[in-house]
């Protein structure tokens, strides 16, 4: 019975060396939070997205702003590096878009494209906590 038991601790050991060694590599994933303003007033209902600038870097990030404040927790998938910022914020515009599907509005994009498709934003984020807040003008 005890040449079972000897047989068992290196297999055991070995398990707790790499549980340890895996812990030690993991890098520290990036938070991101802050406030966006439109014109000094705290934009509501936007998407604000983080778009890497570099090959490796982990993918995208995104998430919508209530009352002008957004937070992007570790576990969304932030990485590190430089990354473009594209600010959305669709408001609608008047009747239904079409009169065969009555819940498809009109709606404009209440941002200017400087600071979503044609975005002009950059953040540098690091591991750990980050806070950027954007202030953007509508001219």
């Amino acid at each position: 019975m005890s040449h079972t038991k000897c047989r068992l601790w290196p297999g055991i050991g070995l398990f707790a060396c790499l549980a340890v060694l895996a812990g030690c590599g993991s890098e520290k994933g990036a938070v991101m939070s802050g406030k966006v303003t439109l014109d000094g007033l705290p934009l509501d209902d936007a998407t604000i997205t983080f778009v890497p600038q570099a090959g490796g870097q982990r993918q995208a990030a995104w998430t919508t702003t209530r009352g002008g404040h957004y937070a992007i927790a570790a576990k969304d998938g932030l990485g590190t590096g430089t990354f473009r910022v594209e600010i959305r914020a669709l408001r609608p515009v008047g009747g239904a878009s079409n009169p065969n599907e009555p819940t498809l509005m009109n709606a404009k994009e209440a941002v200017p494209s400087k600071y979503n498709s044609n975005s002009e934003l950059l953040v540098e984020i690091k591991p750990g906590q980050n806070t950027a807040d954007f202030d953007l003008k509508s001219r």
